[in-house]
C-alpha cells in the first residue's frame, strides 16, 4: 500500500508501506458488463507499418470500429494563411480597410 506525503519544499513523493494481513484487495469489474476480463487486443491493419497510430481493435472482439485516416495538411498553405491573418490584424489595427 502507498501513500504520497509531501516533503517541507513542497515535493511529493509516495511512500509504501507492507498491506495489513487480513488485507483483500478489491475486485475491479467494467461497468455494465460484470466481468472483469482485459480489453480486447490490439492488431495492425496492414504488416509492413510502424506506425503505431495504425494499430486498431480487432472488429471481432467488441472492440469500436476504426477511424478513418485524417489526411495530410499543406504546412506550407497554412504559414501563407497564417500570415494573411496577421497582415490583416494589422490593417485593422491601423485603420485601414480592405
Amino acid at each position: 500500500m502507498g501513500r504520497i506525503v509531501h516533503d517541507d519544499r513542497g515535493s511529493a513523493s509516495v511512500e509504501w508501506h507492507d498491506a495489513p494481513d487480513d488485507y483483500e484487495r478489491p475486485v475491479l469489474k467494467i461497468e455494465g458488463t460484470g466481468v472483469n476480463a482485459p480489453p480486447p487486443p490490439l492488431s495492425i491493419k496492414e504488416d509492413n507499418t510502424f506506425n503505431p497510430y495504425d494499430r486498431v481493435r480487432d472488429a471481432g472482439a467488441g472492440g469500436p470500429a476504426a477511424r478513418p485516416a485524417a489526411g495530410k495538411r499543406d504546412l506550407k498553405k497554412l504559414s501563407e494563411w497564417i500570415k494573411l491573418m496577421r497582415e490583416m490584424e494589422e490593417r485593422k489595427k491601423k485603420g485601414e480597410e480592405d
